[in-house]
């Protein structure tokens, strides 16, 4: 196989002229395919970015929604059982003004029943004693003049 000049020159044209074709008819779609992927690329990667910012905002938002919510919440709570002590103080108040009306009534109702007890004493040491002044005496003593002699009695002692 030898070479020939014209062979190399033919080929070194071949070349040229292929490199200038393919230059003109795909070299400018390409680049420009390139440039217009590059374009997207750069835009999505400003919209990632963008999206990403906003996302981050949000979080932040939702995270100081979320601490204000907690803080609303422990107040809340605090409001109850401040709330609930002063309800159970108010219901052993109640409890305590019940009770000591129970016990008032309670002591005037014992009060009355000791006076009719004091009073059924007398009476019937009234009316013992006017059995035994009879049997004393062995006559009859009429009533009226034992009680008024009993009341005299009790109203001297008392």
């Amino acid at each position: 196989m030898e070479l020939h000049p014209a062979d190399i020159l033919i080929n070194i044209v071949n070349i040229a002229v292929l490199f200038i074709l393919l230059r003109l008819i795909l070299w400018k779609p390409i680049s420009k395919h390139l440039s217009e992927r590059a374009g997207r690329v750069r835009s999505e990667l400003e919209e990632a970015d963008k999206t990403l910012a906003d996302a981050r905002e949000l979080k932040q938002e939702y995270a100081d929604e979320l601490e204000g919510i907690e803080s609303r919440a422990r107040d809340s709570m605090r409001e109850s059982r401040v709330k609930a002590a002063e309800e159970a103080e108010r219901i052993l108040d109640d409890a305590r003004e019940k009770s000591a009306d129970m016990l008032g009534r309670a002591r005037e109702r014992i009060a009355e029943e000791r006076e009719q007890a004091v009073d059924s004493a007398r009476r019937e040491v009234t009316e013992l004693a006017a059995k035994m002044a009879a049997n004393i005496l062995k006559r009859e003593v009429a009533q009226s003049d034992s009680l008024s002699a009993a009341e005299e009695f009790f109203r001297e002692e008392g």
